[in-house]
């Protein structure tokens, strides 16, 4: 690449399989999901061979997406996170097997055996052993109760106090952790559970070791490095970008959920470093040549190859044949290629990226509403500059095994603090999967045996593997479910969650 970074883009028709297919697939998809819009991106070996937008930025005045326009990108924020925290091990401020307590000495939880056991790279991999909490709702309160987007009887319902106290600061996060009632997943290492707490955490760490705010660390050492001309965590730069995206979201206290319009971002202050990055295609498009040149853009260095390295090399195992590196899921063998991704998802944000560095390709999507089908839209476009069968996904469901003899023993609530309350009955051949949670709301899914714990949801012509846990004795304990280990609990249990008395 040269130093004016990447190249024009190809024609309009760009030469790679199924072009003449993308726009229909991809507009197809908008109308049966009712996303109002969305942008994608694709680059291959330093050139742009697509960016774009499709639908609407603001569907009532009919303004059209564009590969400009800005959009949060939630959870992808990750990613940059991790980035920043190997820049500072680079530089000697830290390190990732550094003990969390090297740097937060006031960390403390419920079993001090493992808070002292944690370090960096555990929170960069999601396996500190923290469960899933309710903390983003607490740390985004001053904005969702302007404009919730979620039901706040069902929010009760469910543990999660709608009137909770603000969390502001780290050291109001930090104070949270110490005071919650919670018991850990297991030791630090033993296992994955996605937790936004450890990659807020991270942000704390990141401005003890550098003296800086988290968000001016990024601005100066990856932002500005990488060319960025529309990224921001702050809202009123964002509002300065000549197109923004309205957010869309569905209307939980409305029976048929119509997705309603809104320009009430989700605005934390210490959870940013988990999800709070708003940009847009063309400098995301950037940010991926970070991963497929070893660590530079335009041919100028962001960060060390090392650091690229570190960040994709599988530390833990999600589900079969995927892996969580630092900051971005792994999976070592996609048709013969190293593949990388992340996804993101919020209040009116749905994304994902993917990089395949040895095969010089990668590409992101950003929409603007809940739970839209991104991945679907990537995967066509990735599988299409690689040559690959259309069905090529991500995530693969692993090969079928021997079934369960029987059904009964998975049968009960899963319920963990992000608010994911799931019911699952058995019936013949198959386990009804029931949502009743605080965002996610579906009733009467199938569950169908897969082998061992594993089974495999169908939705909407989609696919979902998910797998039962044991404990040590052979019990059933918890589901994965959404990279999240959510506990089983007893019918005693479900009524203290309303009265803020369940054990997360």
């Amino acid at each position: 690449m040269g130093a004016e970074g990447l190249k024009a883009p190809l024609p309009a028709r760009p030469p790679f399989p199924r072009a003449a297919t993308l726009d229909g697939f991809v507009a197809g998809l908008l109308r049966r999901a009712r996303v109002p819009g969305l942008s994608l991106g694709l680059v291959r070996r330093g050139r742009r061979v697509l960016a774009r937008g499709y639908g609407y930025r603001d569907r009532e005045a009919k303004l059209p997406a564009s590969e400009r326009t800005v959009y949060g990108i939630a959870s992808m924020t990750k990613s940059f996170t991790a980035l920043a925290v190997l820049r500072l091990e680079e530089e000697g401020s830290l390190r990732v097997d550094d003990p969390l307590v090297r740097h937060l000495p006031e960390f403390r939880t419920p079993a001090p055996r493992w808070t002292r056991k944690v370090t960096l790279g555990h929170l960069l991999s999601h396996a500190s052993g923290l469960p899933p909490l309710p903390s983003i709702y607490y740390t985004s309160a001053r904005s969702l109760r302007r404009a919730p987007p979620y039901d706040p009887r069902v929010a009760r319902r469910v543990g999660v106090d709608p009137d909770h106290a603000p969390i502001d600061t780290y050291e109001g996060l930090l104070d949270y952790l110490g005071t919650e009632r919670y018991r850990w997943l297991g030791p630090p290492g033993a296992q994955f559970s996605y937790s936004n707490e450890g990659f807020g955490l991270l942000g704390a760490v990141i401005e003890r070791a550098s003296g800086r705010t988290y968000e001016s660390f990024l601005e100066e050492e990856i932002f500005r490095p990488a060319g960025f001309s529309r990224t921001t965590f702050d809202t009123g730069v964002m509002f300065r970008s000549p197109e923004v995206t309205t957010l869309y979201s569905p209307d939980w206290t409305h029976p048929g959920r119509p997705l309603v319009a809104s320009d009430e971002w989700w605005e934390d202050t210490c959870l940013r470093a988990a999800g709070a990055i708003r940009t847009n295609v063309e400098d995301l498009l950037r940010y991926l040549e970070i991963y497929l040149d070893d660590g530079r853009v335009g041919g100028e260095r962001v960060v060390s190859a090392k650091s690229v390295a570190a960040m994709l090399t599988p530390r833990i195992e999600i589900s079969p044949g995927l892996h969580y590196g630092y900051g971005i899921a792994v999976r070592p063998d996609f048709h013969g290629h190293r593949l990388a991704f992340h996804d993101g998802g919020l209040k009116g944000v749905s994304s994902q990226f993917a990089v395949l560095p040895d095969a010089k390709v990668g590409g992101c999507v950003l929409a603007n509403s809940d739970m839209a089908p991104v991945d679907r839209v990537l995967e066509e476009g990735i599988t299409g500059l690689l040559g690959l069968p259309r069905t090529a996904r991500f995530v693969d469901i692993p090969p079928a095994g021997p079934r369960p003899a029987s059904l009964a023993e998975y049968a009960g609530w899963y319920c963990s603090g992000e608010g994911i309350w799931v019911r699952v009955t058995p019936r013949r051949g198959h386990l009804r999967f029931d949502f009743h949670g605080i965002e996610v709301t579906a009733k009467g899914l199938k569950l169908g045996p897969h082998g061992g714990d594993g089974f495999v949801l169908r939705q909407g012509g989609r696919r979902a593997w998910l797998e039962f846990v044991r404990d040590r004795a052979g019990r059933i304990v918890a589901l994965r479910q959404g990279w999240r280990i959510v506990r089983r609990r007893s019918t005693r249990e479900l009524p203290l969650a309303r009265r803020g008395r369940m054990v997360w």
